[in-house]
Parts: structure tokens; sequence; C-alpha cells
């Protein structure tokens, strides 16, 4: 082998673990997120809350915790060379996100109707609330849907996994979360944090990429622009239609 195949293969080895190592600290920060986010209102709520959760809330955080445990899991075994027991654990993982989708869609609908028993009042519109995560969820499903599709490309398969668990992260840092309310000063008030931590996302990820390969990766560029810019144009137009709207207020008298 010459010395400029050597050169070739070092470097092939050193950005197969800068790749590993991204992918692994993002999956890492993503669960602390999760974590510190519905710390007082879910993991810890005895210590923080007087009014128990309904059984619905209950099961959709217990799979939500799966779901992103799974993601850090299936993470660290790419990263230690373990992608026989990551295939495996994809099929786990499938049933999962079927599961965050559909105890989702039921919590959503749902909660206005909570927030209005308990004379909970948001600081911003509940139909906003309904439709962002309905919406959300529905860009969740199709982004794991295409992870499994391209699971046999392994660039593809884990960024469309990104992008899946970012959109899941908007819940745990909105002005109705302790954390969300903690940090909210720190950002403009026309980009709060969960809107802040897309964009910075898709920074690290176009960061990532051109460090590693000198290109953007198709699923990096069209993802961020499907998770800042269609969902929210998509949001803001059904926001719109009065029946859509007058629906989710609805949605609150129960």
């Amino acid at each position: 082998m010459t010395n400029t195949e050597q050169s070739a293969v070092l470097m092939q080895g050193q950005g197969a673990r800068a790749r590993s190592r991204f992918f692994l600290v993002t999956a890492a920060l993503m669960t602390l997120i999760v974590f510190l986010g519905f710390l007082p209102s879910f993991y810890l709520r005895p210590h923080f809350r007087t009014q128990p959760l309904p059984l619905h809330l209950i099961v959709h955080g217990v799979i939500m915790t799966a779901w992103q445990l799974l993601f850090l899991a299936q993470t660290i075994l790419v990263a230690r060379r373990r992608t026989d027991l990551h295939r495996r654990l994809g099929v786990v993982g499938v049933g999962l996100a079927a599961l965050v989708v559909v105890t989702g869609i039921v919590a959503t609908v749902l909660q206005p109707a909570r927030l209005a028993e308990a004379g909970v009042t948001l600081p911003f519109p509940v139909e906003l609330l309904v439709i962002g995560n309905l919406f959300g969820f529905c860009l969740f499903s199709g982004l794991v849907a295409a992870a499994f599709w391209r699971r046999r490309d392994a660039p593809s398969h884990k960024r469309l996994i990104f992008w899946a668990c970012v959109v899941t992260l908007g819940p745990a840092l909105t002005p109705a979360r302790d954390l969300g309310a903690m940090i909210a000063p720190f950002f403009p008030a026309m980009f709060p944090p969960e809107i802040a931590l897309g964009w910075i996302a898709w920074i690290a990820l176009l960061l990532h990429d051109w460090r590693t390969v000198r290109s953007f990766h198709p699923v990096t560029i069209i993802g961020g622009f499907l998770v800042l810019f269609v969902q929210h144009a998509l949001v803001d137009w059904f926001l719109m239609m009065d029946p859509v709207a007058a629906w989710a207020r609805g949605l609150a008298q129960g």
C-alpha cells in the first residue's frame, strides 16, 4: 500500500470516528433536553406538582421516553460497530414510533379540555398547540418511515432519524414548560428556544457534513427545510382556516 493509499485509509477512518462522535453527542444532548424539559411535569412530578397525570399522558410519556432511550442506545451501538444488534432493534423502533404518533395524537386532542378544566392559561393560542403538535407528529412519522425505507443507506438513515428526534424536542422547550420558561428570556421574542433549537441542530449538522465530507448531504438540507420552513408554513396556513381553528378551540370545551 502506497503512502497516498495509507493516508486515504487513515482519513477515512478519522472521518468515520468523527461521524460516530457527532451523532452520539447529539443523541446524548437530545436525551438530556428531554429529561430536563419534562423533569418537573413528568419524571419527578410528585416533587413539583400536586395534580396527578391522567393515564393517557402517562402512557404517552413512557412511550416517548422509551423512544428517546432507544435512539440513544442505537447511536451507541453504531458508534461501537454493533450494527447487527442495531438492525434488530430497528424493528422495535418502528413499533415505538407508531405508538409515539398514536398516543401523541390522543394526548394532543385531549389536552385543551384538560388545561381548561385545570384553569391553565397557555402563553399562546390553544389552536397553535393542537395544530402544531398534530403536524409535528405527522412530520415525525414521515421522517421515521423514510428512515426505515433508507435503512441500508446509513448516511441518509441516521440523518432522517436525527431530524425525527429534533421534531420531538420542541415541546420540552416551549414556554409552558419550566425549562422553556427559564431560558426564554435569553432568546428574542421572535426566536424562542423551541425554534432556535431547530436552527442550532441544522447549523450543527451542516458544519458536521462539511467537516467530514466537504459537502452537504441532501437529507441534511431537505430535513432542515421541512422542519424549519415547511412545517411552520403549513401550520400557519391551517390556522388561517376558520373551521380548523374553530375545531381546535372547541376541543377546550370537551
